[in-house]
């Protein structure tokens, strides 16, 4: 008798955080929670913002705390908004964290089908 056994097919995307400079609507600065809430191999999150006034495909990436840290990038998030619409199982994770001035972020982002 065979064994039917479904492997799912993974799309990996390595990226880096846009915006980190910038601070949140409240005030607060991405780059302070950048510091304090963000190391390598931290899983993230990202969710989508559709009020966005300058993107509706806005994508927010997430701090292991939940507070934003920044956006993908305008072209990953028009790819990757439709399997956060679907609900696709999606892992974020922190692939590094540098800068002198000014830390930025780099993210491998899996969608898991």
């Amino acid at each position: 008798m065979a064994k039917i056994i479904k492997i799912p097919s993974v799309f990996v995307y390595e990226t880096k955080v846009v915006g980190v400079s910038l601070n949140n609507t409240d005030g607060t600065s991405r780059q302070d929670i950048i510091k304090r809430e963000v190391e390598e191999d931290d899983k993230l999150t990202i969710k989508p913002e559709p009020g966005n006034p300058y993107d509706p495909n806005a994508v927010q990436v997430l701090s292991k705390l939940g507070n934003q840290i920044g956006y993908l990038n305008k072209e990953l998030a028009e790819t990757i908004k439709p399997a956060l619409d679907n609900q696709t199982e999606i892992h974020v994770t922190a692939r590094w964290v540098n800068g002198e001035k000014m830390l930025g972020v780099g993210l491998r982002i899996e969608l898991v089908s």
